[in-house]
């Protein structure tokens, strides 16, 4: 049976670290290849694992730059081929085709190219084999959380939030949760309503029933061994931190 498969392209928080690019993860079914935002950076790791040219769709969370800003880069590559330009479906909050445009010369190229479907929470997504539903993340702008289900495997991004009872709904039961992770409880106070501490989403995670949190977009000056502390003194099943290119099978 073929299998779920998540690859980690970017997992910083915010900005890029040492090691690891901004947000980016390739959700893969078969022969279908799904990106789960493209954050800057990421498009190098994607590189170092697929063509460009076999990503099927692109589901960005918001419009947050660490969460989108190599898709200038993915555009120009899949609109300069040797063979003439290949089209990509691009899906992510109202207003996200206008505000990227906003940086390009060539705004009346950009459409043909990239295909933009506006996505909200709420709405359930079928991309090729994947059932996806659409929470609503806790965060300054619309932010969507995904949940992704194929052959009885399920898969959950956050994207960033801070916590909220829709996350616990998006990962309920989830195989593998992905989740924002930022700060540190000793850090705190933290601004309302923007991420979560290493203990907020283990939290979510136990309160979910989720088998494996992985906890991502950690903020680079912060020691992930810390934060994954943290989480696992809230959840009981498995804790691990997300790295650039690494992969987790379901």
């Amino acid at each position: 049976m073929p299998a779920l498969t998540l690859t980690v392209f970017g997992c910083s928080g915010t900005h890029i670290g040492p090691t690891r690019s901004c947000s980016s993860y390739l959700v893969q079914y078969e022969d279908y290849r799904l990106l789960l935002d493209c954050g800057n950076g990421s498009l190098a790791n994607l590189q170092r694992r697929i063509d460009i040219d076999d990503i099927d769709a692109v589901l960005l969370s918001h419009m947050h730059a660490d969460h989108f800003a190599d898709l200038f880069s993915l555009y120009y590559a899949r609109r300069l081929r040797p063979d003439g330009p290949l089209p990509l479906d691009v899906y992510g909050p109202a207003g996200a085709q206008a505000f990227i445009a906003q940086l390009l010369p060539d705004d009346d190229i950009f459409p043909t190219v990239c295909h933009f479907h506006v996505a909200a929470a709420g709405d359930t997504l079928q991309l090729g084999p994947l059932s996806i539903q659409l929470f609503a993340s806790n965060h300054p702008i619309e932010t969507l959380a995904s949940r992704i289900e194929v052959d009885g495997k399920v898969l959950a991004y956050s994207g960033d939030s801070a916590p909220t009872p829709a996350m616990v709904d998006c990962a309920r039961d989830a195989d593998l949760f992905v989740c924002d992770a930022t700060w540190l409880e000793r850090h705190r106070p933290h601004p309302d309503g923007v991420h979560m501490t290493g203990a907020e989403a283990g939290a979510h995670a136990a309160e979910a029933g989720c088998t494996v949190l992985l906890l991502s977009h950690i903020f680079p000056s912060n020691d992930p061994a810390e934060v994954a502390a943290e989480a696992a003194g809230s959840f009981d099943g498995t804790v691990m931190v997300a790295e650039d290119l690494q992969d987790h099978v379901l």
